[in-house]
């Protein structure tokens, strides 16, 4: 018998798919229910159905912000609206399901610049929103100009965020389910963005486990320190628990090598923030979302 009621299954959905498939890292069990609106009226409907019958869920952008340790039985919800951009001016707007380094680069194409900063970051859209991500300095709430979403009773919102809303690796809250937004960008040189988006890639790709399996920064940056600078001091670096490790290129990455187990990595992540703890006397707090 069915667990969910007959609206909620007549939306586009899959069963049993390994979150290998789903994520960065490629580490977690099964998810149960998949659930993949392909227009905004579904993404609402989820919601709505979700809201009546008191169901919680979860949403799944581009997988590359976190760690599953296990099956997931809710339904997990996961967009796959129409990969369009609408520009109107130095304005574009993007659904969320759009990729987000993908954004970055089309948007550079275009001759917008404000962007250049998101060349590398993977995920979504609606990743970044919910995660407000940013690098080197800047942060997609710099060029927002609104967001689009599903409230928790189901109705659609088009707003500006909210003064505060956003802050470091804070953005959407997470009973919102963005659906898309709109960034304001300046016109600029074509050929000095180009040369911004490579470098900051050439950056990213120097200095980070590009070939292998993860799932971006593990732990938040305490005040005035880095995580990673923390987890390398205390002599973490090539740490390794089966084939999850701490990556010898950048130690606030934990990498799978190729099969890793859940049990394993959640290991990993235990053992790392006891030694910061033994070391330095920080305790690390996690900056990708656990499931």
């Amino acid at each position: 018998m069915n667990p969910w009621p007959d609206d909620l299954l007549a939306l586009p959905h899959r069963r049993d798919v390994p979150f290998s498939r789903l994520t960065t890292l490629g580490v977690g069990g099964t998810c149960r229910w998949l659930f993949e609106p392909v227009e905004e009226a579904q993404a609402a409907a989820f919601v709505r159905a979700c809201a009546r019958e008191g169901i919680p869920f979860k949403v799944l952008g581009g997988g590359s912000n976190l760690v599953v340790l296990g099956d997931v039985e809710i339904p997990v919800v996961r967009l796959r609206l129409p990969a369009v951009l609408r520009r109107e001016g130095c304005e574009v707007e993007a659904p969320a399901s759009y990729g987000h380094m993908r954004l970055a680069a089309d948007v550079a194409a275009m001759g917008l610049s404000g962007m250049e900063y998101a060349s590398g970051i993977p995920g979504t859209v609606g990743g970044a929103l919910r995660m407000n991500a940013g690098a080197y300095g800047r942060e997609l709430v710099d060029v927002l100009a609104r967001c689009r979403y599903v409230a928790p009773d189901g109705e659609i919102v088009d707003a500006a965020p909210a003064p505060g809303e956003f802050a470091y690796r804070r953005g959407l809250p997470g009973d919102r389910l963005a659906l898309g937004l709109r960034i304001r960008l300046a016109e600029g040189d074509p050929a000095a963005i180009r040369e911004r988006v490579e470098a900051c890639r050439s950056r990213r790709g120097s200095s980070q486990p590009l070939g292998r399996r993860n799932a971006g920064c593990i732990f938040r940056n305490p005040p005035g320190t880095s995580a990673g600078r923390l987890i390398d001091e205390a002599g973490l670096k090539g740490t390794r628990i089966g084939d999850a490790q701490v990556s010898l290129e950048h130690a606030n990455f934990l990498v799978n090598l190729g099969a890793a187990t859940p049990a394993e990595f959640g290991e990993l992540m235990a053992l790392v923030r006891e030694r910061v703890r033994d070391h330095h006397g920080v305790d690390l707090e996690p900056e990708v979302e656990i499931w």
